[in-house]
Parts: C-alpha cells; structure tokens; sequence
C-alpha cells in the first residue's frame, strides 16, 4: 500500500536502554501503523510476544539495512529518526518526513532544522522525568506524522524539498554547475602549480 509504513531507526552512535527501547516496541504496536524498525542491541528482547501480535504489519530487523533504499519505496511514508545529518538529507532527498528525535551531539541542530526551518517533519513528544520517551508520546508522534494535518503538511513540504534537491544534482542544476565549477578551479590550480590531482 503506498505511503503507509513508518521506517524507525537510530543510528549507530546512541544507545537505547532496553526499558526505552520496550517504550519504542509498545508505542510503534500502539500507533497502529506498519512499520519497519532496525535494533541494534544485542541485549534486549521483544517483549511480551510483541513480535506475534505485530507480525502481520511490523518487522523488527536486527541487522543493518540499506536505509536510502528503505526510504525510497512508495509505501515508505514516515520516518522516525534521530536526526544525523545523512538521515535528515537522505529522508528530504527520497521526499519522506521525519519524525525527529534528536539524542546526541549535532542531532539536536539538525532536528531543528529540518523540523522548524524546513518543515520537512515534526518534533517527538516530551521526555519523561527518568529521560525515556513513553509509549504515549511515540504513538501518538507515529499518528500525527502519517495521518494528522501536520503530518500532512510536512509531507508535502519534504516532497517540494525532493524535488528542489534532485534538479539541483542533474546536469545544468546548481550543484551540478557548482561542483564542476569547483573541479575545474582545482585542475586549474593544480597545472599552474605544477602538480596533476589523482
């Protein structure tokens, strides 16, 4: 079905507790939605027999996967992330809003962004005292990006912004010109220094 499935996905630098990561497990079943989740940990378990209630329209992955090729399918329809820079750019690129969850480093700046300077998706719900996100707030985060107003509007925001981004890259588009710009002022540079690039 298309435009129907959440991607979920971390990255590989921040690390889920096992009592956050039963928060993210609950709240994705709770959501209602399809969705595709990629875990890292090695430690945690599903709890509950999650993973038999949720067989029909969740899959949890427990490897790495080719996320730009995941966000690429026509029924990939959201994406819940925690904003590194090579998610935010691969999502706007493949024209799929984010539901951002920034949780370290330059995440936080990148969320901002995307969220409130770019309007190519929305902001998780509110931390929790101990600092997990609750089923709650997930869910209803899920709920709101693929079927609520703002969802929407983010949606259509990130599908101008894909647009813009692969005009810019083909031949005559301004990071195509500007690139070949920049190649040509390097070989230029590097015949008058005597030096040839390899």
């Amino acid at each position: 079905m298309p435009e129907s499935v959440i991607y979920v996905a971390f990255g590989i630098q921040a690390d889920l507790s096992d009592a956050q990561l039963d928060e993210v497990a609950f709240g994705l079943e709770i959501s209602g939605h399809p969705f595709i989740w990629v875990v890292r940990s090695k430690t945690w378990s599903t709890p509950n027999s999650l993973e038999e209630r949720v067989k029909c329209r969740g899959l949890i992955m427990r490897e790495l996967v080719d996320q730009r090729h995941i966000l690429a399918q026509g029924s990939t329809a959201g994406f819940l992330s925690h904003c590194g820079w090579n998610s935010v750019l691969e999502s706007i690129s493949e024209g799929v809003p984010v539901l951002a969850w920034p949780m370290i480093a330059d995440q936080f700046f990148n969320a901002k962004f995307a969220v409130d300077g770019l309007g190519a998706g929305l902001s998780i719900g509110k931390v929790e005292p101990k600092g997990i996100v609750g089923r709650e707030a997930i869910s209803e985060g899920v709920r709101e990006l693929m079927g609520g107003e703002k969802g929407k509007a983010a949606r259509e925001k990130v599908k101008e912004l894909s647009r813009v981004a692969r005009k810019a890259v083909q031949e005559d588009g301004s990071s195509y010109e500007n690139l070949s710009r920049l190649l040509d002022q390097l070989g230029a540079s590097s015949l008058t220094n005597g030096s040839v690039l390899h």
